[in-house]
């Protein structure tokens, strides 16, 4: 699996889910369907009255009990969560050819599946242009992909970005994707995540001047925050520094 994960949107040494993201959670939020292609959702309304939300982008193994506490911890900060599937319930686990896999999401169905999403979020009270993204490795690429062909988020972040999909499995351009990304995009890559995702990049030069960054956590391996194991005191540790800057991050985009 590793060396798959190699050769699509993981690096060599990328967490894989841990068991404990398997195990069962007594989310705060619902399950339910949006659009016409019935994409599942994990929505939780905001603990405080607001008309802002968060759209959470899973990596290629889908929901798991961690993005959903991710999602509840952030629905407790404020904010209408929505963590949507733009697989449709299928994951990239024990797929042979994981690249044959990530081909049949393109970014014409992931739009609108955001599309239907968005739309959802209006019905429960949140204003257009007030929803933030958050994508972690795959929605890395899902955020700036859709950002630079016309969704507008109001800023989105991405620990572990897998962006280099757009070359590797859509022969694509990747820094020409990036110099579309209009809105405040803050990257956080894992220390063995490509240099064009670190700060001095032509691809971060360009998010800075639009009110992005770029924050390595060179210690870190590529899926930390969402697949790292949390008995590593190290690795709770920066799971625990990413998921606040993160927050603070997006908060000051309001």
């Amino acid at each position: 699996m590793i060396l798959l994960l190699q050769l699509t949107c993981c690096t060599p040494s990328a967490w894989e889910l841990q068991q404990e993201d398997h195990e069962s959670y007594s989310p705060s939020g619902i399950d339910t369907i949006v659009g016409s292609e019935k994409a599942p959702v994990y929505y939780i309304e905001s603990l405080s009255a607001s008309n802002k939300a968060i759209v959470i982008f899973p990596d290629i193994y889908g929901f798991s009990s961690r993005l959903r506490k991710i999602a509840d911890t952030l629905a407790a900060k404020g904010f209408h969560v929505m963590l949507l599937d733009c697989f449709h319930g299928d994951t990239a686990e024990g797929k042979p050819d994981l690249l044959a896999w990530l081909t049949k999401f393109p970014h014409e169905s992931i739009l609108q599946d955001i599309n239907a999403g968005l739309e959802f979020l209006l019905t429960k009270g949140v204003k257009e242009g007030e929803v933030s993204a958050i994508g972690f490795c795959w929605g890395g690429w899902a955020i700036a992909k859709s950002a630079s062909e016309g969704i507008s988020w109001k800023s989105g972040v991405s620990p572990h970005p897998s962006t280099k999909l757009e070359k590797f499995a859509f022969g694509m351009d990747e820094e020409l994707m990036f110099s579309k990304v209009s809105m405040p995009f803050l990257l956080m890559p894992a220390g063995e995540d490509p240099d064009i995702l670190k700060p001095g990049s032509s691809v971060v030069k360009k998010l800075e001047e639009a009110g992005g960054a770029s924050v390595p956590f060179e210690s870190m391996r590529h899926g930390w925050v969402s697949r790292g194991d949390l008995s590593i005191p190290d690795v709770k540790e920066n799971i625990e520094k990413a998921l606040a800057q993160m927050l603070e991050f997006i908060e000051k985009q309001y």
